[in-house]
């Protein structure tokens, strides 16, 4: 790999490090907006797949950047040493990228596990209202049906003498 390669491979490194920090800017904030529907006392599921959908992109582009960042090093790794004295300061300034890119990464992780849990309780809440619902249903229409039953089955005169 000659000089002008190396040069535009790094360059590469430097832009796709750069774009996935701000992907993965614009995914936290998209989850800290589910988080937020999560919190609310109605929790919205329309709103949070809307997130759902509006993630997957982002999602996505970050691991296409994730697959071309690892190829486009595994390429350079080689020769790296041969240019390291000249591309030091910018060597080090990829590495303190990287290190904020996996520290995002990680919060993103934690807050996304949140969610994930707050997410089952919701629906746990959910599932616990509909059986509720059925439950008071069941006892509602049994109720009528044995008022109903009750009405035909029996006179309400009674005729004492004989």
């Amino acid at each position: 790999m000659d000089r002008v390669e190396f040069a535009t491979c790094f360059k590469i490194l430097e832009d796709t490090i750069q774009k996935k920090e701000q992907y993965l800017d614009e995914l936290t904030a998209l989850t800290k907006q589910q988080e937020n529907i999560l919190l609310m006392e109605k929790f919205s599921m329309d709103e949070f797949e809307a997130l759902m959908e509006k993630k997957d992109p982002y999602i996505r582009k970050i691991s296409e950047f994730d697959t071309g960042f690892e190829g486009i090093y595994a390429k350079m790794k080689p020769v790296m040493d041969q240019y390291k004295a000249e591309y030091e300061p910018r060597i080090r300034a990829l590495q303190a990228k990287i290190k904020t890119v996996l520290e995002k990464g990680a919060g993103l992780c934690t807050l996304e596990e949140q969610n994930r849990t707050r997410l089952e309780h919701c629906l746990t809440d959910k599932k616990q209202e509909i059986r509720n619902f059925n439950k008071s249903s069941r006892t509602v229409s049994s109720y009528y049906r044995n008022m109903a039953g009750a009405v035909s089955d029996q006179s309400f005169f009674m005729d004492k003498k004989k």
